[in-house]
């Protein structure tokens, strides 16, 4: 398991500067661990989701609503443009499964499209990803204590 810091700083470049901050960091890198600890872009079985970030194609589903989003759209745009990628929901998600900016950068505009003040510790983080933005199937709690560690860890 390697975190991909290079593509995670490259994502973060392309985005608004003032969403660069710690707090993001940690609980992005946090986000990617507690998905597929980095091991796999693509959802173990060849499920549905794409990206260290674990982003589905529903309709519904996050990309979707990263591409549609009153804060983040025209944003979405650009770093797709920035990316040789289509700003549309097929286009993102297949490319999320090779491309890790492209993911980083998603997962960082979709933690923007929460209507709460971006959370500065573990519980409201957890709050965050499996309430209101990732809502995972299966959210194992429990594991969260080791993930935010990893965030945190990331962001020394």
């Amino acid at each position: 398991m390697t975190y991909p810091k290079a593509a995670v700083d490259a994502a973060f470049h392309l985005l608004p500067a003032k969403w660069d901050t710690r707090p993001a960091r940690v609980i992005h890198a946090a986000i990617g661990y507690q998905e597929t600890k980095y091991k796999t872009r693509v959802q173990y079985g060849n499920g549905p989701a794409r990206s260290y970030w674990q982003f589905e194609n529903g309709r519904l589903a996050a990309i979707n609503g990263v591409l549609n989003h009153k804060s983040t759209a025209a944003i979405a745009k650009l770093v797709c443009s920035a990316l040789c990628v289509a700003p549309e929901r097929m286009a993102v998600w297949k490319a999320m499964g090779t491309d890790d900016i492209l993911g980083a950068a998603f997962a960082r505009m979709l933690m923007y499209t929460d209507p709460f003040a971006l959370p500065t510790n573990q519980q409201d983080a957890w709050d965050m990803y499996a309430n209101r933005l990732w809502n995972p199937g299966k959210p194992h709690p429990e594991q969260w204590s080791t993930s935010w560690a990893f965030g945190l860890e990331c962001v020394q």
